[in-house]
């Protein structure tokens, strides 16, 4: 061992052992002076492994979980250091308070010799628990008034690693001693773009193990994979259940976008395989068993989910007349069960289900709550999907798992999915999940074929972030470069300049070029020009992906143009985003682009759907005229009438779908309760037509938890062409002191919100 690895080991350990002789927990407001204490020792030891003037890396970890687990972090931190090239900064969590830990993270972040790139929290790390903030989410609406705090709070670590979100502390919680409730600022910005990426690591007893056996197991695994040469050769992808509307062509084109990120597969046996949940009645045991390949790098498992459960069939497809016969047996059967449960009267329900399915005779409601019938029933719904008590014996071996999932990355719960692959024996040290539920159209492995260059995984949740989106695991975790010609894809995220990035435009690879154009729009220039011409001339799907999402954060006259483009696209996940962007935006100039996508003989499920709801956001004198004079060319149907029939009745069935709820908001005779229900669904459906008269009545408005809930639900008109009157009339709001605080301060919210403010 050289002078400076002994000095260095020395200083460490000197770090570390100082830093866990005060064993004091602080209190909000209070905590800072114990943190100063050790802020001459960080800087030693940051300082002195800064020789070669790396970056830094925090390892926050709680007093408890050190004294448990001290030799295999050291050796973790070792290993960071030798094959990462970072310098390891253990942070022993004093405080153990959320406010602390992140003043000292931003600290580390802005200190001048071995600024920290990322954190890893390990242990018993605090819970920021988020509310008033769900527009930083994907899908999460629940409301905060009806729903205890504990489920309408979003957990996140966007707390700690994204420097710019200002939060309001709330409450500490009485019986889960590591939530910390916090509302996001009025003044916050309103938007996520994280300084660090991070990852957290936590356990919890069970089974006889204690967490501190399951963190000492998971970091020899990490430790042992950081000495692996290992290239991203095999990757795996499944499709389960109701997902994406099961659309087949989205199946296939997420190969050809997986082949773009890693296109040397294209010449390789077996290099990507597909698992469709329709392939066997119960498909898990054929998941499982290409989970366990010992060779495999990259799961990306898409599937509805729970904390504890990840959802794979539905009821199998009937084979025949007696088959689909006893299907809806079981689903009467499983109906009339759950409707026990929730205490409502069975004979109306059964009445209801009867009537559903076409006067369905009484008797095939038999069995229901007979105990042969129902065991029978809970084994085979059980076989159906992945419970979190099936990886006692099973072993996943990739290395990185993607679960475009909702909640099965609920790390604040006892059990959860995203834990089960990580703690566990199989070679899996790195999962991106998310804590709540999550919108089933994410771009979810957007940059992942950086890995591929030997991105550390944890950039993958900092690059696409959501408040409800989180890495698990060693986020410093990266694959074997499959090239050595390359730059050093981290050191030119943490460093690399504009005129690096301009070169970067000219790359091959697309991932490195879709980066390149992300690098450039983040130095707060106007970069819209570019993209829209990126997004014509590319023959790559995602570099045109990436053109079109960064434009959106302009959306001026650029976006605009590429939207009339991408409804058109090839590739069905830029078409399938373009509808939803055009849904949001309700522009005029859209309508030839929508009408132009609801004529076509769509060959997607999923744009499909999405072009119905984005017509319910449509005035029908606008869609109609348009729909009339491009169908008129249309000659490839062989029963044009009854398309054409067909057509026009969905665009005025859809742009009558939430006239009647407007109404009601704006109608003073309607009570507040019916009033707030209706206005909720403005979030999902931006009726962007009703703007002046939802603004002309929230000014009116007698009760102020109306006022608050419809300028909530205006902030979700971000990329709305009304944005701009909404931004005006939520600014005069915000500073006019006849309005209540919580008026105004919502109304400061919304204005930030509808204007980008964005870096």
């Amino acid at each position: 061992m050289s002078i400076k690895k002994i000095l260095f080991s020395f200083i460490y350990l000197l770090c570390a052992g100082f830093m866990q002789a005060d064993n004091n927990n602080g209190l909000v407001g209070s905590e800072m002076c114990i943190r100063d204490r050790f802020s001459f020792i960080y800087l030693l030891c940051a300082g002195f492994m800064q020789a070669d003037n790396n970056n830094g890396f925090a390892i926050v970890v709680d007093p408890v979980t050190y004294d448990n687990v001290r030799t295999e972090i050291e050796l973790y931190a070792k290993a960071i250091q030798e094959k990462e090239q970072l310098v390891p900064i253990i942070v022993i969590d004093k405080w153990g308070v959320p406010d602390s830990i992140k003043n000292e993270l931003i600290r580390l972040h802005r200190q001048s010799k071995a600024a920290i790139e990322g954190a890893v929290f390990i242990g018993d790390i605090p819970i920021p628990m988020i509310r008033d903030a769900q527009h930083l989410t994907s899908a999460f609406k629940m409301d905060q008034k009806v729903f205890g705090w504990h489920d309408s709070s979003v957990p996140s670590d966007r707390f700690y690693d994204d420097f710019d979100l200002k939060f309001t502390f709330l409450n500490k919680d009485k019986d889960e001693p590591l939530y910390f409730y916090y509302s996001l600022a009025p003044e916050s910005v309103q938007y996520l773009q994280p300084d660090l990426y991070t990852g957290r690591i936590k356990a919890n007893d069970e089974n006889g193990t204690t967490r501190y056996e399951k963190i000492r197991a998971f970091l020899k695994k990490a430790i042992k994979q950081k000495y692996s040469r290992n290239v991203t050769d095999q990757i795996l992808f499944f499709s389960g259940n109701g997902y994406v509307s099961e659309s087949v062509t989205a199946r296939i084109d997420e190969k050809a976008g997986i082949l773009e990120n890693f296109p040397w597969l294209k010449h390789q046996k077996n290099g990507i395989e597909y698992i469709d949940h329709k392939r066997d009645k119960a498909i898990k045991d054929r998941l499982k068993t290409e989970m366990q390949r010992p060779d495999l790098d990259i799961a990306i498992l898409h599937h509805h989910g729970d904390v504890e459960i990840q959802y794979m069939n539905g009821i199998p497809l009937p084979k025949s007349t007696t088959e689909e016969i006893e299907n809806i047996k079981l689903y009467l059967r499983e109906s009339l069960r759950h409707a026990k449960e929730k205490g409502k009267d069975l004979d109306t329900i059964k009445v209801r289900l009867s009537k559903r399915f076409g006067d369905l005779p009484m008797s095939w409601f038999d069995g229901t709550f007979e105990p042969k019938v129902m065991v029978k029933d809970s084994l085979f719904m059980r076989s159906l999907d992945l419970f979190i008590d099936e990886f006692a014996t099973y072993r996943p071996n990739a290395r990185l798992v993607i679960l475009d999932a909702c909640f099965n990355g609920s790390f604040h719960k006892k059990q959860y999915i995203a834990g089960a692959y990580i703690f566990n024996e199989g070679n899996t040290v790195a999962v991106l999940g998310n804590s709540v539920n999550v919108l089933q159209d994410k771009w979810h492995d957007r940059y992942v074929g950086l890995m591929a260059l030997g991105m550390r995984a944890g950039r993958l949740s900092q690059y696409n972030p959501f408040l409800e989106g989180h890495f698990f695991g060693d986020p410093t975790f990266h694959f074997t470069p499959i090239t050595s010609s390359t730059s050093d894809i981290n050191k030119a995220l943490s460093d690399g300049s504009e005129s690096f990035w301009k070169k970067q435009l000219k790359s091959l690879y697309p991932a490195v070029k879709a980066m390149a154009l992300r690098q450039l729009v983040d130095t707060g220039k106007d970069y819209s020009a570019l993209l829209l011409d990126t997004y014509k001339t590319s023959d790559s799907y995602l570099v045109r992906m990436e053109a079109m999402m960064l434009l959106s954060t302009y959306d001026n006259d650029a976006f605009i143009e590429c939207l009339k483009l991408a409804v058109d696209d090839s590739y069905e996940l830029i078409q399938r985003f373009a509808i939803n962007f055009i849904a949001k935006s309700g522009d005029s100039r859209l309508v030839p682009a929508i009408i132009s996508v609801a004529v076509k003989n769509n060959t997607s499920e999923r744009c499909e759907f999405n072009t119905k709801m984005a017509m319910a956001l449509y005035p029908e004198e606008l869609l109609m005229p348009e729909f009339e004079k491009q169908f008129a060319n249309i000659t490839y149907y062989t029963d044009k009438q009854t398309v054409h029939d067909a057509i026009a009745k969905a665009i005025h069935v859809n742009t009558h779908k939430w006239k009647n709820e407007v109404d009601i908001i704006c109608d003073d005779s309607s009570s507040v309760k019916k009033k707030i229900m209706n206005i909720r669904m403005l979030r999902n459906y931006t009726m962007h037509e009703n703007v002046p008269s939802l603004l002309s009545y929230v000014e009116r408005a007698k009760d102020d938890t109306v006022q608050v809930a419809l300028w909530e639900a205006l902030g979700w008109f971000s990329l709305s062409y009304q944005r701009e009157i909404i931004a005006n009339k939520a600014w005069q709001v915000s500073q006019n002191s006849k309005y209540t605080k919580a008026v105004r301060d919502e109304a400061l919210k919304t204005y930030y919100r509808v204007t980008l403010n964005k870096k």
